[in-house]
């Protein structure tokens, strides 16, 4: 197949450029060749080699990675290996190995082409003859160096410390045992002792018992293992391990290969493995498994083009879904990575996320102020609803309702038992007014759905960015803003406020006099 002229002609004059071939040509032959269209393989052999040209992986990355991402796909294409290419997208495969005249990725380029990439601009020739030329040659993948292509720069960051008094809470997490809660206050850890209440006697309260030293930079995340015998703490470049039983000190610290803050973690169900969210703001969320035993952390894929929020597991531990703020949510086979579902919707950062009991449907809350109910099967978005003026949602959680759960159990008729809802879902806004939202009606669309009861806990007076959840005792922990540790009972009450530690005095400065 020979190039349609317009098309030789600009990769003619611009290899001849490159190569300094222009002087050594005389116009006639130039002429010649313009006008009988030779193919581009001949001039090539004829004019003999060059200088390297443009490395074409890089060319991709560079020019046409940011339109077809997990979170875009523009034009159904996800150009992130080989094998995406190969599957295509809408129009079909993109390449097609050792015919660059018949890959559509190619045909694309020319300023001519109908649907010409990329939209707003124009490849340089010698970078449209790399790509033809690495398509014909077979288009060789080289996983490796696509990933450090798609990585920015590790720079390095001069740190100093963060000063006592910037304590926001932006973590907690809650023991297995239901005993412990360890709360990331600023850069430090805050350790609480759980003590239930004796019936009709006493309540619960909850007991700072210690503070650990965490991260240089503020706690962004925590996690328990399954056992409760570990918490890994996230920060900067860094994850940290401790023993509840005796946490004055950390016993592990992971810093490689990360690059940005640890903003989640998860223990995978069987605890020999911690899967760690590595975030930088407005250019990567990827996720790294660590294998507990050896240290090592094996970075699997660039999961988001933003940070991640959260990592959440489904009850039965099979799958995981993660949150960003490319708007994105991704639903992922927790034994082999792989992504089994993507889920589109938002308008705004998706900062959290929940499992049905039953682990079928996710509900999902953000910057856009609504909870999406999606079905994990189809992908689609069942429900949605929201409190009035709540804020972005930083918080949510999913269980069965006790109350139309015993209704349902106790029902005889079946068709009425079916159509009890047993749906509870708690979630902590921004406004500092939590909410549980019950009895959810499904509707399809985009129509917006008023349908869930609402059941509004005491307010606070401070954004909230942080929930654990008991989901025995169905309290609430969480905070946010002013460091303080918000906990509310079943019923929604406000039962305790525990004021962050003073921070130790400042030690005075003496100016030096001059002698």
């Amino acid at each position: 197949m020979r190039l349609r002229s317009t098309r030789l002609r600009q990769l003619t004059m611009g290899w001849l450029r490159e190569h300094r071939w222009v002087m050594l040509v005389s116009p006639r032959f130039l002429v010649l060749l313009l006008t009988y269209g030779l193919p581009w393989v001949t001039l090539v052999v004829a004019a003999g080699p060059g200088p390297s040209g443009p490395e074409p992986l890089a060319i991709l990355q560079k020019e046409c990675v940011s339109c077809h991402t997990e979170s875009k796909r523009k034009g159904g294409l996800l150009m992130d290996s080989r094998e995406s290419l190969l599957k295509g997208g809408d129009s079909g495969a993109s390449i097609v190995p050792g015919k660059a005249q018949e890959s559509y990725l190619i045909e694309s380029l020319f300023p001519d082409a109908d649907s010409h990439m990329p939209p707003k601009g124009q490849l340089e020739p010698r970078e449209i003859a790399a790509l033809e030329k690495w398509v014909n040659d077979g288009a060789k993948w080289d996983a490796e160096h696509w990933a450090k292509l798609n990585l920015p720069a590790k720079t390095e960051v001069v740190r100093g410390v963060l000063p006592d008094r910037y304590q926001p809470i932006l973590a907690i997490a809650l023991s297995p045992d239901r005993k412990i809660l360890a709360v990331g206050r600023g850069s430090l850890i805050d350790w609480y002792r759980i003590v239930p209440g004796e019936a009709g006697k006493t309540e619960t309260k909850v007991e700072r018992t210690a503070t650990s030293k965490g991260h240089d930079d503020a706690v962004q995340s925590l996690a328990f293992s399954p056992d409760g015998k570990q918490l890994a703490s996230g920060g900067f470049r860094s994850v940290l391990f401790w023993n509840p039983a005796a946490p004055d000190k950390s016993v592990r610290e992971i810093k490689d290969p990360f690059l940005g803050r640890q903003t989640a973690l998860r223990y995978l169900p069987d605890g020999k493995k911690l899967l760690a969210a590595d975030s930088i703001p407005s250019q990567l969320g990827r996720l790294h498994v660590i294998t507990l035993d050896s240290g090592k952390a094996v970075t699997f894929d660039t999961a988001h083009r933003d940070s991640i929020f959260t990592i959440t597991l489904s009850p039965d531990g099979k799958r995981y879904a993660t949150t960003s703020a490319d708007k994105l949510i991704t639903i992922r086979d927790a034994g082999t990575n792989e992504i089994v579902s993507r889920l589109e919707g938002h308008t705004g950062y998706v900062m959290a996320a929940a499992f049905s009991p039953e682990g079928d449907r996710l509900a999902s809350g953000g910057d856009d102020e609504e909870i999406k109910i999606w079905d994990i099967k189809s992908g689609k978005k069942t429900g949605s609803f929201a409190s009035t003026r709540s804020g972005p949602l930083y918080g949510l959680t999913w269980l069965v309702d006790p109350a139309n759960g015993k209704r349902k159990a106790e029902e005889k008729d079946k068709e009425k038992a079916a159509a009890i809802n047993t749906d509870l879902i708690v979630s902590i806004p921004e406004s500092g007014k939590p909410s549980a939202f019950t009895e959810l009606k499904e509707h399809e669309g985009e129509q917006r759905s008023t349908g869930a009861k609402e059941r509004a806990f005491d307010k606070v007076a401070t954004p909230l960015f942080t929930l654990a959840f008991d989901s025995q005792s169905l309290w609430s922990y969480a905070g946010g803003e002013d460091g303080k540790l918000y906990v509310w009972d079943d019923k929604g009450k406000l039962k305790q406020t525990l004021e962050a530690p003073a921070p130790k005095p400042e030690t005075p400065t003496v100016a030096a006099k001059n002698e």
